[in-house]
């Protein structure tokens, strides 16, 4: 079993990722910075999903000299012209996730304009290599924010070909379809071969 850094600590994605790669097969242990006792986090400040993933994979493979996977995520809303992208974490500062989604939606109340698109991509950094895989999961935005499973903007993003949200359709929808298992199912199969 190989031992991976996953650069990040956000404990729902580590989680999140665990459960994604344990229903993809690998046969990986993922540790994170917080597990080593490193509480930092370095400084995100790319210009897309690609760059702030590279950043923070290659933040915590010079750290440490050991195989590091990242993420970097967003959700774009076609109503908010394609934002907030990569900055879905830090939309609306002010508020918690269950107060943006309740936001989003009432200010999309009655609009027809519901595109969106959640967006990953996974950098891998092994032996001084760097690889990235993207994943892209497409859908709408909900009329009101539903279900208790998953976190972030799911209880308000129903993937295409479905009448619920992610946050109904529950963690094993999400790792087989979420636009990180996407990217990391690139990752896996790339990694086999």
């Amino acid at each position: 079993m190989e031992k991976i850094l996953i650069a990040t600590g956000n404990a729902h994605k580590v989680s999140e990722f665990s459960s994604i790669l344990r229903n993809l097969g690998a046969d990986v242990e993922l540790v994170s910075p917080k597990d080593l006792g490193d509480d930092s986090e370095p400084v995100e400040n790319g210009d897309s999903y690609a760059e702030n993933s590279r950043i923070k994979a290659s933040y915590y493979y010079e750290k440490y000299h050991m195989p590091t996977i990242a993420d970097d995520s967003g959700i774009e809303i076609d109503f908010y012209d394609g934002k907030p992208g990569i900055y879905s974490a830090r939309f609306l500062p002010e508020m918690n996730y269950k107060e943006k989604n309740e936001y989003i939606t009432s200010q999309m109340k009655g609009s027809r304009n519901r595109g969106a698109s959640f967006h990953c991509v996974v950098t891998f950094i092994k032996d001084g290599i760097t690889k990235q895989y993207e994943g892209i999961l497409y859908g709408k935005i909900a009329e009101c924010p539903s279900g208790s499973e998953g976190f972030g903007y799911d209880p308000i993003f129903i993937p295409e070909g479905h009448d619920r949200t992610n946050a109904d359709l529950g963690q094993e929808f999400k790792d087989g379809h979420s636009h990180r298992a996407l990217a990391l199912k690139k990752w896996v199969e790339d990694n086999e071969s």
